[in-house]
């Protein structure tokens, strides 16, 4: 049997209702108004603007003098010499537990370090740990120096194995190993 050939059928556009034409052939008034305002902001902040204009700011580095850096009306505290100092107690070592979904960067965070502390533990121990072997319930101890800075990190990844970044006298943290 021989199909009868038909016409193609011609493809309907849809209309909504309410809204007239087709969304795909709206005007794009709305896009050149938003971009036209948004350039008429830029060009106000970095043009016409006299105190965040390029050539304000330029003017302010050429001078060296920045508004945000004031200098002090009155002269800063000293800081009073180690003879008439009391004796400083020494620090008391934090120590803790591995929390669940805890990692290093989490557990130094969460113990008071500053990022640049715990990116240089972490530096010092990452020869020596795997990271991804830190387990919910292994304990920690940070000790911290009279200076307040860090002088050991203590890790029990296992029994009987503890791995530690500890601060040699040249300054520097090293991580090392002991246990099987």
């Amino acid at each position: 049997m021989v199909r009868r050939r038909t016409r193609p059928r011609k493809k309907r556009t849809t209309v909504y209702l309410g809204q007239g034409a087709a969304p795909a052939k709206r005007s794009s008034a709305w896009l050149v108004l938003v971009l036209g305002a948004l350039v008429v902001v830029n060009l106000y902040v970095f043009v016409w603007d006299k105190q965040t204009g390029v050539r304000a700011i330029r003017e302010q580095a050429e001078s060296g003098h920045s508004p945000a850096m004031a200098i002090p009306s009155a002269p800063l505290p000293t800081v009073a010499t180690a003879s008439a100092a009391p004796a400083a107690k020494p620090p008391i070592p934090l120590t803790g537990v591995v929390g669940k979904s805890d990692t290093l960067g989490k557990l130094l965070k969460r113990s008071g370090l500053t990022a640049a502390e715990a990116d240089e533990i972490i530096h010092a121990l990452s020869g020596v740990l795997d990271f991804r072997a830190i387990r919910a319930g292994e304990s920690y101890r940070l000790e911290r120096g009279a200076d307040g800075r860090v002088t050991r990190f203590e890790l029990d990844v296992a029994k009987g194995r503890h791995v530690r970044a500890e601060r040699k006298p040249s300054g520097e943290l090293v991580g090392a190993t002991d246990g099987a």
